[in-house]
Order: structure tokens, then sequence, then C-alpha cells
């Protein structure tokens, strides 16, 4: 893959400008047509920058980069000056490719904080000389970038917790978080460089806003679905999961650095409906065996996304990256990271070559630059809930926890205890509806999370508690990322054993990763079996399996075992039967039992076996039971 170098942009062979007089869904210049001639045009910056963002800060070095057209020399040089309100100023000099007219810098590591302007202009060798770029109210941060399907996409409109964070920034608080939306641009061709002010979503407004900035900007015209309320701002259209970090990630470094933050930078690039392969470069897809593309997608197709929606920013230097994705590969090869097949496989496929893109320029975006994960949750299966438990496996590169060999320096939350509390169908039994009017049969339960005060995207396919999500993985990017005490994941199975009566499993958690917290089992609803442990009684097939048989399993009760580093599993139900394998949370909505969602609503945050004081849930797992030991599946280990 072509990139931009410091000092030359080796990337398309034809400005932007032409690529989206064709459309924003268009195939680009193909070569055999003539360039259109153009005006005189100074220099000027590639569309990912813009008054108010955020540069990455120290210790990696910042790149800028953009265009310079009609060239007057073959030896063109775009100047670019970085100047602080304090009055002092640095100055960059990057030779103008002539195959292109793109340049790029690397600017000096700069510590987090401070107010630059940044200007750009073609010193020697342009038609146009006289006139160039300028960004202003540019500080420097963590940038991350946010891409996926719908569940990233998704609006803080449509989250239970939009209000308190409205609240919030009116009050002062989250200014130190700027974002920038993307719009959906799939192109055959990887694309580096794109117009200015492409995705503002405000006119005339920088495509980088400030939260205060974004909170303050209504817009003209009600764009969202099914609104309800008359806040209709910026910041209420942008990505929720993505935002919900950067929120709770600046509390978490507030926590660990005496109440002060950082700027926060954050860029949501995604698109609903979309699968992974289309994310993923186009030759790169064939790493791995069993993906959608070419069952689901000719070849052309695949690859599309990362062309439009990720190359542009691969010049860009970056903290991390935050992904939610999944739902539209569910019903597909979930595979295995061992044997290089499915969405095991293509996660941490695309992972890596993600990273690699960003870190081409050394110094710039660290080639193990951290990455999150939302793992899929309850309710998002489309109808493939059989799948959902070895997808989030999958999600793990099949080791069951993360980071690990085939993800390192990541880090997962999991959300299959945060699905949508009500069912689809709680709007027509009037069960869901009334934040004032107490429930009527045969209604029942808590109605605080309802319809009418937070709407439905499409139903539970788009979870309100988003928050919640958002903050586990906040927390466990705090302890890998930056540093911070305590577990970065749920309780992960280590190994169980059979009592020899066959009346009892002792599951034992892994006590390294438990770090500071201990097991504990919350109260569940036995009646409507919403433990989310099952056990197997006849023949099994692995977890990945393409037609995986679901029968067999019967949902039996848990308590904690008194050593904190465990949980007991009663096996009295079977009647002496012993089981085959157990496993736990690997249903689609694993700890709501047999409740209806359509007429009462299941809490999140409702599944039993957690870690305390964290609140983090256990992770997922699967183990075949031989010689009354757990044996998991490969690469996943719990020897015993």
């Amino acid at each position: 893959m072509k990139r931009l170098p410091s000092t030359l942009v080796g990337s398309l062979v034809i400005s932007v400008l032409l690529v989206l007089a064709i459309g924003s869904h268009g195939h680009g210049w193909e070569g055999h047509h003539p360039p259109v001639p153009l005006p005189p045009q100074p220099a000027r910056f590639s569309g990912v920058f813009d008054d108010n963002m955020v540069l990455q800060r120290a210790p990696a070095k910042a790149a800028v980069f953009g265009s310079a057209m009609n060239l007057s020399s073959s030896t063109a040089t775009v100047t670019v000056t970085v100047s602080s309100a304090e009055g002092s100023s640095k100055t960059y000099a990057a030779q103008v490719s002539e195959n292109n007219m793109n340049w790029k810098v690397l600017l000096d590591p700069a510590e987090a904080g401070g107010d630059y302007t940044i200007t750009c202009a073609c010193t020697q060798g342009c038609v146009n000389s006289s006139v160039g770029g300028t960004i202003q109210n540019v500080t420097f941060g963590d940038v991350y970038f946010c891409s996926g399907q719908s569940n990233m996409e998704l609006e803080l409109h449509y989250t239970f917790s939009r209000n308190d964070t409205l609240d919030a920034i009116a009050k002062g608080m989250y200014h130190n978080i700027r974002i920038r939306q993307f719009p959906n641009h799939p192109m055959d061709e990887p694309t580096y460089m794109f117009e200015p002010g492409k995705g503002a979503l405000y006119p005339n407004a920088s495509t980088w806003l400030g939260a205060g900035q974004a909170l303050a900007l209504e817009l003209p015209e009600k764009t969202c679905y099914n609104c309800g309320m008359a806040n209709r701002t910026v910041l209420i259209h942008f990505s929720a999961a993505c935002w919900y970090f950067g929120q709770a990630l600046s509390d978490e470094l507030a926590k660990m650095n005496n109440g002060t933050t950082i700027p926060i930078g954050l860029i949501a690039s995604s698109v609903g409906g979309t699968i992974i392969e289309l994310w993923t470069p186009r030759d790169k897809i064939t790493n791995c065996q069993d993906t959608l593309c070419g069952a689901k997608l000719n070849m052309t197709t695949c690859g599309r996304l990362y062309n439009g929606m990720v190359s542009p920013f691969v010049n860009m230097t970056v903290k991390g990256f935050l992904w939610y994705q999944g739902e539209n590969n569910v019903g597909g090869f979930t595979g295995n990271s061992l044997e290089h097949t499915g969405y095991g496989c293509m996660l941490p496929n695309m992972i890596s070559t993600w990273r690699t893109a960003w870190s081409v320029e050394e110094g710039t975006t660290d080639p193990l630059a951290p990455f999150g994960v939302y793992t899929l949750a309850a309710g998002t299966s489309e109808g493939h809930g059989t799948h959902m438990g070895g997808f989030r496996w999958s999600e793990t590169a099949n080791y069951g926890v993360v980071p690990n060999p085939a993800m390192p320096n990541c880090f997962v939350a999991s959300g299959y205890d945060l699905g949508d509390p009500w069912g689809k169908k709680c709007g027509k039994q009037n069960c869901c509806v009334s934040d004032t009017t107490p429930p009527k049969p045969p209604c029942s339960g808590d109605i605080r999370w309802n319809v009418k005060t937070t709407h439905f995207f499409m139903g539970p396919i788009h979870p309100r508690p988003k928050r919640p999500f958002a903050e586990r993985l906040a927390k466990a990017a705090a302890v890998v990322v930056y540093g911070a005490k305590g577990p970065a994941t749920g309780p992960v199975i280590a190994g169980c054993s059979m009592s020899t009566d066959g009346a009892m499993i002792t599951v034992r958690f892994n006590s390294t990763l438990l770090t500071t917290d201990k097991v504990i089992v919350q109260d569940y609803n036995q009646t409507l079996l919403a433990s989310g442990m099952e056990v197997c009684t006849g023949e099994v097939d692995p977890p990945y399996a393409p037609n995986f048989n679901d029968k067999n399993w019967t949902t039996v009760d848990v308590k904690v075992d008194s050593s904190g580093s465990g949980i007991l599993v009663d096996l009295s139900s079977l009647n002496g039967t012993k089981p085959s394998a157990v496993r736990y949370a690997w249903q689609d909505y694993p700890c709501c039992g047999e409740l209806d969602r359509s007429l009462a609503p299941c809490p999140p945050g409702s599944c039993p076996v957690m870690g305390s004081p964290s609140m983090f849930p256990a992770m997922p797992f699967f183990a075949l039971l031989q010689d009354g030991k757990c044996k998991c599946v490969p690469p996943q280990v719990c020897d015993g």
C-alpha cells in the first residue's frame, strides 16, 4: 500500500477534487481519461485537518500533510509554520510531489495542551504562492479513531445517558474533548487526501469541534430519525460509543492525575450494516479463509470502506483505535485465529493491517498502537442467536481474554449483559412507553428505560445503554494503555474440576488477571433460569463449527466460592447425569433467562459472575469436561 512519506506524498495519481466531483460514491478517475485542468491553487491541508482539532501529543511526532496544485517547478516546496499563542514559532519545509502534488511534514513532539495556529504555503515552485492554508485553535493530546458499523455510528440521541452528558458539558465539563465526524464515503481505491470541510455537521462550521462548540451548534433541520426532543445539536448526532469512551477516559485519567486531564480527540468513521471485510484492505483479506468476501460480497466490493473512510487518516498520527462491529458478520463463519478462519482471523488481521498502515513513518503512530474492541451486546445477533457465544469468543481471537498473542496491546469491553432492557414489541404492549404512568397488566418491572424519553433506533438491535459499555472499555484502556492499577478484564476461566459425586463443578479464575478483584455472584432470578451458566449432557460441537449444534444444554445455578477466586456450579438438577461441557454467557441474552422483554425489562448488568470492585463481568467461556476436568478449545487454555 502506498503511503505519504514525510517529504513526498506517494498516493493517488489524481487530486481528490476530481474524485469528489464524480460523487461521494463514485469510482474516481480511472486513468484513461485526462485530468480536468485546475485553476491556480495555493497550498492547503488535507481535510483531516481543521480548526479546533487535536494533534497527537509526545512522544509521537504529529504528521501534517496536504496538497499544492499547479506547480511551476519540479522542486516545489511547501513551508509549514507552527505558532503558539505565547508567540513562539517553528517552521518546517516539505518537497511537493510532482506526480500527485502532495506534501507531508512531521512536527517535533509536543506535550499535551497548548493553543496553536498552523499555516502552510507554497514558498517555491508554485503558480500561486501568495495564499496558503491556516488552521487555528489547535491543541495536542491523545487522538482515537473510532470505526465499525451502526452501533458505533449510533448517535448520542438514542442513549439513556445523553442528558447527563449534555448537562455536564453545559456546566463546563469535558471541554477537553474535541470531535470529528466523517461521512459514508466508499471508494474503489485507497484515498489518502480529501477535500477540506468534508463531513461538517453544520453549514460553514469546522469539521472539528470542541464539546462546548458542538453542544451550542443546533442543526438547521431535524435530521434524526424519530427525534422526539428539541435538542438537535451537532453533539447529539455524534457517535455515542466513541463519545462516551472519550468522556469515561477523561474521568479515568483525571483520577490518575489528581484531577488533571488532557485534550482528547475523537474521530468517528463508521457505516451501519457493514461487514469487517469492507473495512480491511482488499489484498489483506486473503490472509484469512472462510470470509464473507466472495460469499456475501465480490472481491471488488470488499475493502471499499477501508479505501474511502480509513485510508484518508492513515498518514495522521493517532494514539489508538476503537472498534464496534460484527452484527453483520455473526451469521457467517465465526472461525478460529489458530486455523486462520472466519472472524477469529479477520479481526486480528484487520488490527495488524491498520497498525502497519498508520506506523509506516517511524516515530508517528506506534506499531502496536492500543486497539479497543466492543464485543457484541445482547440482542444484536441479527437472528443468529446460536452463533453469539462463539462470535464473542472470536472477538478475542479465540483466546477468551484480551490482550493475547494474536491481539497484543488490545483491550475489550464485554457487552453480553448490556443489551437493551426491553424487547422490540414492548411499545405495542404499552409496557415501555410512559415515564409517568405505572405499567398495566401484563406489564411489570422498572419502566425507567422507556421509549418515550429515549427512543429506539430500529429497536433493540441498537442497545441504548452505551455509556456503561464505554465506561468498561475506558477502564480497561486506563490499565492497558495508561498504566492504571487494577484488572483490565473480568474474571477469566483458568480451569475447573467436578466433584467425585458429580454434584458440583468448581470453576477457578485466573488469579493474576484478577489483580485486586474478587469474584462475586450477583443475585439473579433462578426461577427464570437467568444464571447464564449451562452444561451439556450429550454430544457437543466445537463452539465455532459452521452448523453448531446448540441442543442438549441445560441451565444450572451458580454460587460464589468462598475463596473469592472461583464459583461453584450446581449439578443437582441433572440427577447424576455427568455433563460433557460447560459454558457461561454463551447465549444472545445470557442472563435474562426466560423473561419476556416485551412485558418486563432485563436490567443492564444483570449477569451474576463479576469481578469486584471493578464490576467487570466474567469473560464468556466454553470448556469440554474430560476426566472431570476442564479443557478449553485451543488457542484458549484452561487445563485442569
